[in-house]
């Protein structure tokens, strides 16, 4: 594939438990290509200090999978209505799930969005829009204090996957010994009149600013459904707050009425200095070309990126299963205008070939910051 395609990219973060349930929901759809990366969600428990009394809250974890898979444009809400419907997803706590706008660039002959066959899905829930997704790479053991910001503010429930990071480090010379290659990624949907605000608490919690510290950046997400259940343990009342603020989302259709900060664009009380015009350009490819590829994109200007395992599912006898079950997933934020030149060069280094079956999607950042020097 040459020629560029919008389609849709979906997300979903679940508890593991529910994730065969989902998969099998999606496959009467003829949904039978995803990716699965293995995360971990966090959640708050509150512990009781001397004479029973409640203390801080300890920051506890849940294994889960992080769920993503591509889709033609426009029938993005039914597909998710099923996941919903097939996780039991409405009931806080089970996950979240949401939609992105993406174009696929160039790819293999096998990387193409799935084929969805006609249904009609058992219920219909109300998605949220007016969201905003937040992506942040933090030094591994950083991501649940940094991704805390998400939980202390009511926001969602955040997702957490492990990666390798290559770019800064190796520019910094000999303070790259005291910077680790393995990163942590924290990815979660916030609303969009809240995310600048949780953007500067999450860069000031984990120095962003500061070299070799991280990078953090927004994407728009079209629709979704947004897991609020940020506390374990059984209500004190009839229902949680999290119930209630779920049955009040889904009663507007969207997180506005509950904004806590200046709408979109005047909020300027922030000092620090953002990055725009960049597209977050995502190669996937077989396990083992990653680091190969990324470097071939890094001769041509690509400051660098962050490699994930990513494990590809599809039935054994389709011709997909011709590509590696084994997937690395390389997140490059590049100028707009570099696109092109790092599209050609991962060609000529064979990311389109039978060894690599590599697939480049670009998809839009709002705005991000990292340490931008002295």
């Amino acid at each position: 594939m040459t020629k560029e395609k919008r389609i849709c990219k979906i997300t979903g973060i679940f508890h593991r438990g529910i994730t065969d349930t989902i998969v099998e929901g999606l496959q009467t759809a003829g949904i039978i290509e995803y990716q699965l990366a293995a995360a971990r969600t966090v959640m708050l428990q509150e512990k009781k200090g001397l004479f029973g009394l409640y203390s801080d809250a300890l920051v506890v974890e849940d294994p889960a999978d992080i769920m993503s898979f591509l889709i033609p444009a426009g029938v993005e809400e039914v597909v998710m209505n099923l996941m919903i419907d097939k996780g039991d997803m409405e009931t806080p706590g089970r996950g979240t799930v949401f939609s992105e706008e993406v174009s696929i660039i160039k790819a293999h002959r096998l990387c193409f969005e799935n084929e969805v066959k006609p249904f009609e899905p058992k219920s219909t829930y109300r998605l949220m829009t007016e969201l905003t997704g937040i992506c942040c790479i933090v030094q591994r053991g950083e991501g649940n204090f940094v991704a805390r910001v998400a939980l202390d503010t009511g926001t969602c429930v955040p997702g957490i996957t492990f990666g390798h990071g290559t770019g800064l480090r190796d520019k910094l010379g000999l303070l790259r010994v005291t910077i680790p290659a393995e990163k942590e990624v924290i990815n979660f949907a916030a609303s969009k009149y809240d995310a600048n605000a949780v953007m500067d608490l999450m860069i000031n919690a984990g120095k962003l600013d500061q070299p070799g510290k991280g990078f953090i950046y927004l994407y728009p997400i079209g629709k979704g459904l947004v897991n609020t259940k940020i506390t374990r343990g059984m209500p004190k009342h009839a229902a949680s707050v999290e119930q209630l603020i779920a049955a009040v989302d889904e009663i507007k259709g969207s997180t506005g009425w509950r904004r806590r900060t200046a709408p979109e664009g005047q909020d300027s009380t922030s000092k620090q200095a953002f990055l725009h015009d960049l597209t977050n350009l995502i190669l996937t490819c077989n396990a083992g070309r990653g680091e190969d590829l990324v470097k071939a994109a890094m001769d041509v200007g690509a400051a660098g990126a962050t490699i994930s395992k990513l494990k590809h599912q599809c039935p054994s006898d389709s011709e997909l299963s011709e590509i590696s079950p084994a997937r690395e997933g390389c997140n490059m934020i590049v100028g707009k205008n570099q696109v092109g030149d790092i599209v050609e060069a991962l060609d000529k280094a064979g990311a389109f070939d039978d060894n690599s079956h590599g697939q480049v999607l670009v998809s839009a950042i709002l705005k991000a910051c990292t340490y931008l020097g002295k």
